[in-house]
């Protein structure tokens, strides 16, 4: 079963079309399970993986729950793979070139788990979804995305004055403003600030913030808006989350700036 999971991340990382359906079938031909129950481990598998900072197969949300003995199978095979980390990551740092991403319609935004406090410590070498976050050409990419997605809806809403303004303000201004994007409403004209976070994989993988993003979103409040972009390509998928990030997101401490006391 962890084979035909590793087997399957391997194509997805390196952009190979392949079918999860056609791969259950053949396992469930060799081990006698239900496609329910080989979806649910599969789910079991890529919860691991999140564990342990890696990416997983989009499609197969991480599910809790996991065996030990099926949580040291997979980390084994993980830590044994020296190829797969290889191609993990150089997925999450390639630059996102020859890509012209089409924004999907905006998404509900999906159910992302908090991470709770029996989350079993694994040994992590890398957090890819970090390396991702730190990947300047997919981050600009994705700002430009949502630059024209936003002019093209102001633009048929009939306000291409509107459109005009619209400000790429991380680029033209400066980084570091806690928003990447001005647009407008095209209804009540008013300013709306756009903070953009670019994955390559699922909806559901967690994003990272820093706290001047965090306190910019308290001080423009619901003219504040993150948008999430997923799926990064041809066919981008997007959600967002309108007003102050204390009220939309969960938030887990990763590092703390320190001295002696």
């Amino acid at each position: 079963m962890v084979d035909y999971y590793f087997r399957m991340l391997t194509l997805e990382l390196s952009g190979e079309r392949y079918s999860k359906t056609e791969h259950r079938r053949e396992l469930a031909s060799r081990v006698a399970r239900s496609d329910g129950s080989l979806e649910f481990k599969f789910q079991n598998i890529s919860a691991v993986l999140d564990e342990l900072g890696a990416r997983w197969i989009n499609g197969y949300k991480p599910r809790r729950n996991v065996q030990n003995s099926l949580r040291m199978r997979v980390t084994n095979r993980f830590e044994q793979s020296a190829d797969l980390r290889h191609d993990m990551m150089r997925a999450v740092e390639a630059p996102a070139v020859d890509v012209d991403p089409t924004l999907g319609p905006i998404e509900a935004p999906p159910r992302i788990d908090r991470p709770t406090s029996r989350r079993p410590r694994s040994p992590r070498r890398v957090d890819y979804a970090a390396v991702e976050a730190g990947n300047r050409s997919l981050g600009l990419a994705g700002e430009r995305a949502v630059v024209d997605f936003e002019r093209a809806v102001l633009e048929r809403a009939g306000r291409s004055d509107l459109a005009a303004e619209v400000v790429h303000t991380s680029v033209e201004v400066g980084d570091g403003l806690g928003y990447d994007v001005r647009s407008f409403d095209p209804g009540t004209e008013t300013e709306r600030f756009i903070e953009v976070k670019t994955t390559r994989g699922a909806g559901e993988v967690p994003f990272y913030l820093t706290k001047n993003e965090i306190d910019f979103s308290e001080e423009a409040g619901v003219a504040f808006e993150l948008r999430r972009l997923f799926d990064f390509g041809a066919r981008t998928r997007q959600y967002r989350l309108a007003g102050p990030l204390s009220e939309n997101v969960w938030l887990e401490p990763q590092s703390f700036l320190a001295g002696p006391a």
